[in-house]
């Protein structure tokens, strides 16, 4: 079987992957020793690869994201323990699963030829089938669900027809990668068979791990430490990765526009909304119950730098760090590389 998926393997906006060396300094620095005595909780998780850089780090580590396709990723790549999966028998699981033949249907109808070749499509569609399937007979473990689940929508991903996010697919499905001029028309993956993999856990993550609203879940939980990497820009989560929630949920909702969006009227974000950010912001940093608070905002978030250090300077004394980085995804054409700054705002709770 092919490498395996790490969490770091998913195309998603805004991921911190190649962040987390400065995060975590900037954590160890700042609360030093008492790391390892501290509950570490990541409220706007995503992809969860900073709840998981923590891991063994943190005496406890939580992770919370709006998304269920996100909830599904941070349950399998952080909550398995040899006490409830034996990843012995995933392996056998996904090669059951990779046997399989495509099937039409719901997902074929929905994103064949669009989002997906349609084989690819078709063999989505029926894998995903066949997990439900498992879990709706008790075939399979509820653990053992997500870590399934997980790896078809990393493999989906690896061979969907974007350039990172679903809002559109690109429009040259069918050509080959490049055109006689040189310009990137398809990734050569696109047109790989879909493919599961084992996922790559240190199966020692007992973590906690939520799908709700942050500025609900805010008053519910305690922690000593809380990351907060909220949207920054208008562009909705729910937008850019609405094909693989709906291949998470699975419950074969209506599709409409040349996009093929179902109704995410529930998943919109406040943190994405130019005159609701800075509010919503207020509000979680009012509640949040923790010691330490640390903010990842780059430099071109709709909340202004005024607005952030007034918001966080109400709970205490405020230090930023920078690291500029790449922005994520070229896509199509001959786009380059942009370099932008990420600012970390750390804030030692006083109030």
């Amino acid at each position: 079987m092919e490498k395996a998926f790490s969490q770091q393997n998913r195309k998603y906006i805004g991921s911190k992957a190649a962040l987390l060396d400065f995060i975590v300094q900037a954590v160890e620095d700042v609360v030093g020793s008492e790391l390892s005595a501290c509950s570490f909780l990541d409220l706007f998780a995503g992809t969860g690869v900073v709840a998981g850089a923590f891991v063994g780090k943190a005496r406890q580590v939580l992770a919370c994201d709006l998304l269920y396709s996100n909830y599904v990723t941070n349950r399998a790549f952080l909550c398995t323990t040899p006490k409830n999966v034996n990843l012995q028998q995933i392996e056998l699981l996904l090669e059951r699963l990779n046997s399989l033949e495509g099937e039409g249907g719901y997902l074929a109808e929905s994103y064949g030829n669009t989002y997906f070749t349609w084989e690819n499509a078709e063999r989505i569609g029926a894998v995903r089938d066949e997990i439900e399937s498992w879990r709706q007979k008790g075939l399979i473990t509820p653990q053992e669900y997500y870590i399934l689940l997980t790896s078809l929508l990393y493999a989906a991903d690896k061979v969907a027809n974007t350039c990172g996010q679903y809002d559109a697919y690109l429009k040259n499905l069918g050509h080959p990668p490049y055109s006689p001029g040189g310009v990137h028309l398809v990734d050569e993956t696109v047109y790989s068979r879909l493919q599961l993999r084992p996922l790559k856990i240190t199966a020692r993550g007992d973590c906690q791990v939520y799908c709700q609203d942050a500025n609900t879940l805010v008053e519910e939980v305690d922690a000593d430490i809380i990351y907060l990497d909220p949207p920054y820009n208008s562009r909705q989560y729910c937008d850019n990765y609405h094909v693989l929630e709906n291949v998470a949920r699975w419950e074969k909702p209506p599709l409409a526009g040349k996009t093929r969006k179902f109704d995410r009227s529930g998943l919109r974000s406040r943190y994405s909304k130019k005159r609701e950010a800075a509010v919503a912001l207020a509000e979680l940093v009012a509640k949040a119950r923790c010691r330490y608070l640390f903010l990842s905002y780059n430099c071109e978030g709709i909340i202004s730098d005024c607005e952030l250090m007034e918001i966080l300077e109400s709970r205490g004394q405020v230090q930023i760090r920078e690291q500029p980085y790449p922005v994520f995804g070229n896509g199509a054409g001959r786009s380059r590389r942009r370099q932008l700054l990420e600012r970390l705002f750390i804030c030692e709770v006083s109030s």
